[in-house]
């Protein structure tokens, strides 16, 4: 089976790419400041007119992204 995380077989090198590599990482819906799974949903706004999907606690208040973008040409 191959390395799930991997460029297929015969694919260019990441330098040769067109397109960069990129990766959506889901982010944990545990709260980072309580430890409370009791969590929620909500657009909000993050400035010049952004709005976008947060994870909320309800019992602190504390949010955070649904999920961030990250780079993925990572040399093993």
């Amino acid at each position: 089976m191959p390395d799930p995380i991997s460029a297929p077989s015969g694919a260019p090198s990441p330098a040769a790419r067109a397109v960069p590599a990129w990766r959506v990482l889901y982010h944990e819906q545990v709260c980072p400041q309580c430890g409370s799974t009791d969590i929620d949903q909500q657009d909000v706004e993050t400035g010049d007119g952004i709005t976008e999907i947060a994870l909320i606690c309800r019992p602190c208040g504390c949010a955070w992204p649904v999920a961030c973008v990250v780079d993925w040409d990572t040399l093993r």
